[in-house]
């Protein structure tokens, strides 16, 4: 199913349609048609008050986008998150014994990456139903989970009272459980992994069966930090052969300003 793990991040801001199929036809990083023809269309229908500005992809799927305004937040729809909590089957810790110790220091030092450990995890990975009959397989192929309840850490472990997104986990918790205590009381039972990333983790409610999915409150960071973003803003250059081509494909009403200059110029 899947072929390129690598989390690439476009960058919108001067894209053009024709710079966008010119990086197409030079590199293997996107395949799926659907996916370039999204792609087409944002380039082509900004928002003029907020504009797209980063469009992150994996294995051919849009999973992330980010508007010029919302500084450094990246918009992952819920209905792709429900598939991989849902699908993915959590490792066990007895599964990938020699990777315990590497795990929990990752799992406190969230904001670094590890390709080596996510590459690894990876191939234990398995889902409870096949890709064919997913909504999104193309993401959820690419998301690692493991169970690390038995590692017994809390929401205290992850306390960040001035972090807006730690806020909201903790809220979240108020809310559905009554009886305070919720730092002690709400444990860490699943890390969710992307590429070299801790994408996200599950918390539980004590004595509980549902897990509560959040992001990591570093993952958006790590996204902005760690990928260099392709860019469209270089000039293409067109011979008049491929100008005239073009005419004969499609004709002459079809021409971008750039390719009626040059047909203008070898006139």
């Amino acid at each position: 199913m899947s072929n390129h793990h690598k989390i690439i991040a476009l960058d919108l801001r001067n894209a053009t349609v024709q710079n966008f199929d010119h990086w197409c036809s030079t590199t293997d990083f996107i395949t799926a048609n659907a996916t370039k023809d999204f792609i087409r269309y944002r380039i082509l229908e900004q928002n003029e008050e907020n504009p797209m500005h980063f469009i992150f992809i994996i294995n051919d799927y849009f999973f992330g986008t980010a508007q010029k305004y919302d500084f450094r937040t990246i918009d992952i729809p819920i209905y792709v998150q429900e598939e991989f909590t849902e699908q993915c089957i959590p490792i066990q810790l007895n599964e990938i014994e020699l990777y315990r110790s590497v795990l929990i220091d990752w799992i406190f030092n969230n904001n670094n990456t590890k390709a080596k450990t996510g590459f690894e995890l990876r191939s234990f990975q398995k889902y409870k139903e096949s890709f064919e009959y997913m909504m999104h397989p193309h993401f959820t192929s690419c998301v690692t989970c493991v169970d690390v309840v038995e590692l017994g850490f809390t929401l205290r472990d992850f306390f960040s009272p001035f972090n807006d997104k730690f806020k909201v986990i903790l809220e979240e918790f108020k809310m559905d459980y009554a009886g305070g205590g919720y730092l002690n009381r709400v444990k860490l039972s699943r890390v969710y992994l992307l590429e070299k990333y801790i994408m996200g983790f599950g918390f539980q409610m004590e004595n509980e069966s549902i897990h509560h999915f959040h992001f990591n409150i570093n993952f958006e960071d790590m996204l902005y930090d760690y990928i260099n973003p392709f860019t469209f803003d270089q000039e293409i250059e067109k011979t008049l052969d491929e100008v005239l081509d073009k005419i004969n494909a499609v004709g002459l009403d079809q021409l971008s300003a750039l390719e009626r200059k040059v047909l203008t110029e070898n006139k």
